[in-house]
Order: structure tokens, then C-alpha cells, then sequence
């Protein structure tokens, strides 16, 4: 059995040391030059003007239209949908650096008992293992469907051509208990590796058994087109259950995994939607139909993985429910998680006792494309829905549907997308807006000094317009000026976490290297990496930055001390018992205000 190969920094430097990131960008994208970077069209959104920029010196990535940003690593696990060994891999292989000479084996955990044994089995299996077991699996059931004259005729009825089932490669699992098993003991492959993989089962009396039996198999791909899991379509009547899926491995994640869009991203990004179905065969039958910008969830509730795992391609999403009132509450549900997260969705419910396979089946492609046009507005339908529920004829109704929409409204950050939810549910309620606005609490006022978090993508641009982007910015234009700046400004004297963490990773990297070429390494954290990415692309000119510097110094403490001079008074309306206290820090911040005054003049 392979072992998890795990890798120092050293073999990172190395690979990011040989590889130019240009080279690899422009294998995806057009660029032009730009000053001192290059840019183009961003990979990850749709978009008519150029604003994805690429600085070759720093060798990060940034897109001023989406948010996306990092460095060449990043970028191939964004554009190829891999992990970061695996990127690190393909990279390695580009440049000619072997990884064997970095590699040092992890050491299992050695606990007791069947389950973390399990554990340690599945976290030590590499991943080209895994994924080379669960491409031999399909094989497998793909060859074995043709001796299933059930299942054959299964995919008869329900359309199915057999061009449509080669290239999904859909399969079966015969009857037996170990007819898997005994297929890879014969390659050589172990029992507990085939538990690992999800593919066999373990009694407790030690015997394993074929985790699929008598199933019609449909191989989960990623979005490189490779296996990594399996769903199976229980062939007797009374199976249960009726679709058994793989369990959660390393390469498989429910929440994090949608069925076809590998095949289907192009389409995606194309046609500028996704509509999201529920079922396989539903996702099947109208790929077949030339319907190809369509998605399918794997026998889980839409998460907020899955809308941003469906944000790389596209923001207009329309989900596809069934008419009954199982359909119905599953709508309502995804709204509740994915309005919230900026997303142009839309909800499709079909006639009771239709699917998307059957309706088109009947009324053909250009039929069920009518049908998509009668999709309604997230907001829309969740407001009819909760009116419905909660029988609005009367005023008790009334403050029902609005306390039942308050958690929806109150998790929106947009305040236009907000703003209209509003109006609209006043107009639908017959209410004046006013007395809907009534019920939806304002926030209160907290400490009026708190680090606030930034809001990804959405504020970007305007980030970098910010005293604290000017200020890091300044550093990485002349990292010299981290002395001066650390004699004055802590990372509690930026009022955004953010800010105040990426200035103390920029001080990590300053002392270990005394550069920040290598600053990304320093963090594991997305958001910070991104944001270092913009602040790295930016350009400007070199001039006069001490005396810059030492404007934005003096901001930035005055800044902090009126936050901590409103905390203050705050407090003493509060604490009344900490009056004198708190008056002695207010005159201490007072003076030193006064100081930074006299400094400017």
C-alpha cells in the first residue's frame, strides 16, 4: 500500500523557483502587457473588459472582477479543480523537480479498534491510489452490465442511448458479496484498502463484503474527469436504499460535489447558467437532449460548497424542484442557504408527478426550454411560499410570514438585494413598507471599536482605495519601511482583521527573510492570501513614498485613537462604575492626538 507523501517548503520553493507564472497563465488566458504586469480576461468569470492581472516579478495572480487571487499554486487549483498535492504535482512534473527527494512518510496513528484503524488506513492511502482503485471499480461495473439484462432494460426504458451510457460509463454491481473483492485480491489489492476506498464493508466478525450488490452504477467523476466515487441505483424493488453512495473520502466530498459538471462546465460558462437538478438519470436525459448546462446534486442538500464550487462558471442559478410537497420544502430549504449568498437564483418547480427526465421525455428539448422560462425570482417564491404556510388573509398571518422571512432578510449582507425583499414583501402582503421594516430589528450598537472583517470580492477594488490598503501597499512597494512602520503601528492599530493580520504575517516574513517575495507561505489562510495577491498586482509610481509613508502613519494612529476615544465613552455609558478610569485613558488618547497634530503641522 502507498503512503501519503507529505512535502517541506523546500520542495514548494523549488518547483515556485523554476516555473514562471506567466508561462502557466497564459496557457488559459490572453495576456497583454501592462506596466509592470500582464493581463487579460479572467478564467474564473465571465467578463467583457480585462481586469485579471499577473505580476511576473512577485509571481501572484489577482482579479480585480471576482476577487480571485494567489500565487501559482493557487491558480491550478482554481483552474484544474485540484488539491494542493496535487497541483504541486503537476507543476513539479512541468519543471523537472523530483518530489521523492522531499518526500517524508507520515507514521499511522496507531489506535485501537476497528473504526480508527479505518481512519488510519484511508488518510494514509495516496491519492493516486484511491484514484486508481476507483477507475479499476468502474471498469468493473462497466463491464459487467451487460450481464444484467435488468439493468440493460432499465436504461432502455428510461431513453437512455448507448453512446449516453459509454460515455458516463455506467455500470453494474452483480449480486454477490465479494465478486469486487475477489476482482482486486487478484491485482493485489487488500480488503482494508478497498474499506478505505468505500468500495467494500467489514462484519464485525472480520469478514468483508461488496459495499455494492445487484446496482446499477453511475461513477462519480471530479472536474478533471476522473473517478472518485460511485452511486448505485438498487435494482429489486424493496432495495434500500433506493441510491447508496459512496462514503465521504478524501477524494469524495457530498457537500462539496456536483454530478456532470465536469462534462458540463463549458456549457456552464457558455450559456451563462446552470439548472440544477436533483437526480441522475434527471441530469442524464437532458444532457442527452443537448440540455448541457445542467448540474446535479449527489444524494445531498445544495450547501454553500456547492454555489461557490458553481460560482467558478457562473452567478445565475436556477434550481429544479418536483411539484410535490417533498419538492417544495426542499426548495424553501435551499433558499435559506444559498440566497444569502449573492447569487441570481431562481427556483423552477415542475407539475406534480413530473421530474426533468420525464418532462423531457415528453415534450422534447425545445418543450422543456419553454419550461424553464416560467422560473421565478428566489425572493418571489419564498414569499408566496411563507404566505401560503402561514394563511396571510388575516393580521396574525401577516406577522407570521414576515417573522418567518426575518432570518432570510437578516443573513442578506446586499442591502439592495435586501432592500427589495422588503419592498416586495410589503406589496405582496398589502402593507405599507414601513410597518414590514418594523419588524425586521436594527442591528445594535456593540463596542464602536471592533475590528471588522473584510467582505470578500465585493469590496476589492475598493480595498485597495483604503487607508490600510494604502499603507501595506507602501510596504510591499519598499519593504524597507517595515522599520519605520513597526516602531508605530501594531496590527491592532488596523480597524479590520484582515488588515491587522496580513500586516502581521508581512512582519513574520520581514524578519525571517527580510523581503516579502515569499509572503503567501507564511499563512494558510485564503482570504489573506487573496487580498496579498491584490496588494501585490497594484501598481504605482515610487515617488515621494517616505513622505506618503509617514502621512498614512500618522492616519492610521489617529485612526485608532478616535476608535478607542469613542470605546471609551461607550463604556462610561455602560460601566458607570469605571467613570474615572476610562476618563484617565480618554485624556492619555486627548494628549496623544494632540501630539500627532502637532506633528502633521
Amino acid at each position: 500500500m502507498d503512503i501519503m507523501p507529505t512535502f517541506n517548503d523546500k520542495a514548494k520553493e523549488e518547483v515556485r523557483s523554476r516555473i514562471d507564472i506567466t508561462s502557466v497563465v497564459s496557457r488559459y488566458v490572453a495576456l497583454k502587457p501592462a506596466g509592470q504586469s500582464l493581463k487579460g480576461l479572467c478564467p474564473f468569470h465571465q467578463e467583457r473588459t480585462p481586469s485579471f492581472h499577473v505580476n511576473p516579478i512577485h509571481g501572484f495572480f489577482h482579479c480585480f472582477g471576482c476577487g480571485k487571487g494567489g500565487d501559482i499554486f493557487t491558480f491550478i487549483q482554481e483552474i484544474e479543480g485540484v488539491g494542493f498535492p496535487e497541483a504541486l504535482s503537476m507543476l513539479a512534473e512541468e519543471c523537472g523537480v523530483n518530489l521523492k527527494s522531499y518526500a517524508a512518510e507520515k507514521s499511522g496513528n496507531g489506535s485501537a479498534g476497528k473504526d480508527s484503524k479505518q481512519v488510519a488506513v484511508r488518510e494514509n492511502l495516496a491519492k493516486t491510489e484511491l484514484l486508481r482503485i476507483h477507475e479499476i471499480a468502474s471498469r468493473f461495473f462497466y463491464g459487467n452490465l451487460k450481464t444484467s439484462p435488468a439493468a440493460v432494460e432499465y436504461l432502455k426504458s428510461r431513453g437512455l442511448k448507448r453512446e449516453t451510457v459509454r460515455d458516463f460509463r455506467l455500470g453494474f454491481a452483480p449480486e454477490g458479496w465479494r465478486g469486487l473483492i475477489e476482482y482486486f485480491i487478484d491485482m493485489g489489492v487488500s480488503e482494508p484498502v478497498l474499506t478505505a476506498c468505500g468500495l467494500a464493508l467489514r462484519k464485525d466478525n472480520g469478514v468483508f463484503y461488496d459495499r455494492f450488490r445487484n446496482r446499477l452504477m453511475f461513477p462519480l467523476f471530479d472536474l478533471s474527469g476522473r473517478v472518485i466515487g460511485f452511486a448505485g441505483r438498487g435494482m429489486d424493488n424493496d432495495a434500500v436504499p433506493k441510491y447508496l453512495n459512496s462514503p465521504e473520502t478524501p477524494l469524495y466530498k457530498k457537500k462539496r460535489f456536483l454530478y456532470g459538471l465536469d462534462r458540463s462546465r463549458t456549457a456552464i460558462k457558455e450559456s451563462g447558467c446552470v439548472l440544477v437538478v436533483e437526480g441522475y438519470m434527471d441530469y442524464l436525459t437532458l444532457y442527452q437532449a443537448g440540455i448541457c448546462n445542467v448540474a446535479a446534486a449527489s444524494g445531498t442538500a445544495l450547501t454553500p460548497e456547492h454555489a461557490h464550487l458553481l460560482s467558478r462558471f457562473t452567478h445565475d442559478i436556477i434550481l429544479t424542484f418536483d411539484g410535490d410537497s417533498a419538492g417544495q420544502s426542499a426548495a424553501e430549504r435551499a433558499v435559506f442557504t444559498l440566497a444569502p449568498l449573492n447569487l441570481d437564483l431562481w427556483i423552477l418547480i415542475l407539475p406534480e408527478d413530473e421530474d426533468p427526465d420525464s418532462m423531457v421525455r415528453k415534450h422534447g428539448r425545445e418543450g422543456f426550454e419553454e419550461f424553464i422560462k416560467k422560473r421565478r425570482p428566489w425572493d418571489e417564491f419564498i414569499i408566496d411560499r411563507m404566505i401560503l404556510t402561514h394563511h396571510a388573509e388575516t393580521a396574525r398571518g401577516k406577522s407570521a410570514v414576515i417573522d418567518a422571512c426575518v432570518p432570510l432578510i437578516k443573513a442578506i449582507d446586499d442591502p439592495i438585494v435586501a432592500g427589495r425583499f422588503r419592498k416586495l414583501l410589503a406589496e405582496k402582503l398589502g402593507l405599507e413598507e414601513r410597518l414590514v421594516n418594523k419588524k425586521f430589528p436594527e442591528s445594535k450598537a456593540g463596542p464602536l471599536y471592533i475590528r471588522h472583517s473584510l467582505k470578500p470580492l465585493t469590496q476589492d477594488a475598493a480595498y485597495s482605495t483604503t487607508l490600510e490598503g494604502k499603507f501595506l501597499h507602501l510596504l510591499f512597494l519598499d519593504p524597507s519601511l517595515i522599520e519605520e512602520a513597526r516602531k508605530y503601528v501594531l496590527p491592532e492599530t488596523l480597524t479590520d482583521s484582515v488588515s491587522g493580520d496580513i500586516y502581521s504575517v508581512m512582519l513574520k516574513a520581514y524578519d525571517s527573510e527580510r523581503h516579502f517575495n515569499n509572503v503567501a507561505n507564511y499563512t494558510d489562510d485564503p482570504e489573506i492570501k487573496r487580498i496579498i495577491s491584490l496588494l501585490q498586482v497594484k501598481e504605482d509610481a515610487k515617488e515621494h513614498i517616505q513622505e506618503e509613508f509617514a502621512q498614512k502613519i500618522i492616519h492610521l494612529r489617529r485612526k485608532y485613537l478616535r476608535h478607542r476615544l469613542q470605546e471609551c465613552t461607550l463604556r462610561m455609558k455602560r460601566e458607570p462604575h469605571l467613570r474615572n478610569e476610562l476618563s484617565l485613558l480618554q485624556n492619555e488618547y486627548l494628549m496623544q492626538l494632540k501630539e500627532l497634530k502637532e506633528t502633521e503641522l
